[in-house]
C-alpha cells in the first residue's frame, strides 16, 4: 500500500464502498449508521487485508 492509500479522500471512497455494499447484501442504513466508527474501520481493514497464501516449499518444510 502506498501513502496515498491512507488519504482521507481515499479512506472516504473506501468506506463509501462499504457502507454501499453492506446496504446491498440487506444491511438497514440505519444500523449501518447507528454502529460505532471503530467497528466499521476494522470492517474495512479486514475486507481490504491482502490475502496470506502459502507456497509448495513451507507446506513440505523445505
Amino acid at each position: 500500500m502506498s501513502d496515498e492509500d491512507f488519504s482521507p479522500s481515499k479512506q472516504k471512497e473506501y468506506m463509501d464502498k462499504l457502507i454501499l455494499q453492506m446496504m446491498k447484501d440487506g444491511k438497514d442504513i440505519n444500523e449501518i449508521l447507528n454502529m460505532p466508527f471503530h467497528f466499521m474501520v476494522e470492517l474495512l481493514r479486514e475486507k481490504n487485508k491482502p490475502k496470506q497464501e502459502k507456497s509448495l516449499i513451507a507446506a513440505f518444510g523445505g
